[in-house]
């Protein structure tokens, strides 16, 4: 089975209910959050454009229109820290962002390179969350999030890295990615068997 059709078959689980889906629309805030925190923290001030402005904004709109879909949709309002598989994507996230960084040699491509592995992932997991998700809410959000990742992904896309870093950077991601989606889906079988036993 390909990664792509795997990640749809956990997505269908997710979305088949209504409660994981929450949890799991308030995980894709959590670290599109992140990510923004990654760029203002990994951008010295120096550096700083009206593109780099524009991508922070961006992604902390993408964060908070995230959070309104899963509270508007029946989460209680909570900290991510809370969240059911919020451990499993700060540890996601920092693995990419060390093991990226331990890649170059340049401080100044750190935040290009995250950001382009980032879009690369986002972009196909977006597109299959709209693929399979009944929530109405969350589908108007995914398409307009979609159409701004599409343009920061072209964008880091063009960047120069050195030569195979894009090979090994896509290996680091989806290794971290498999066993991110790894740890929800276990969480996930381990809940449902539970939810059977005490019935």
């Amino acid at each position: 089975m390909d990664s792509e059709t795997r990640l749809e078959d956990f997505l269908a689980v997710v979305a088949s209910d209504p409660a994981l889906e929450l949890e799991w629309i308030d995980l894709l805030s959590q670290l599109e959050y992140v990510g923004c925190r990654k760029i203002v923290k990994g951008v010295g001030f120096e550096a700083v454009s009206l593109e780099v402005i524009r991508h922070v904004a961006e992604e902390a709109s993408h964060a908070l229109l995230l959070k309104s879909v899963a509270e508007a949709s029946g989460l209680p309002p909570r900290s991510w820290r809370e969240g059911r598989f919020s451990a499993a994507g700060w540890r996601y996230f920092q693995g990419l962002d060390r093991g990226l960084c331990a890649l170059l040699g340049d401080p100044g491509l750190h935040y290009p390179a995250v950001s382009w592995a980032v879009e690369e992932r986002v972009l196909r997991l977006y597109a299959a969350c709209l693929r399979v998700t009944r929530n109405e809410s969350l589908k108007r959000v995914l398409r307009t999030i979609l159409a701004q990742e599409e343009r920061h992904g072209a964008s880091f896309g063009a960047a120069s890295f050195p030569e195979g870093f894009r090979d090994a950077a896509r290996g680091l991601e989806g290794a971290l990615w498999r066993e991110f989606i790894d740890e929800i889906a276990h969480d996930v079988k381990r809940g449902s068997l539970f939810s059977r036993n005490a019935r």
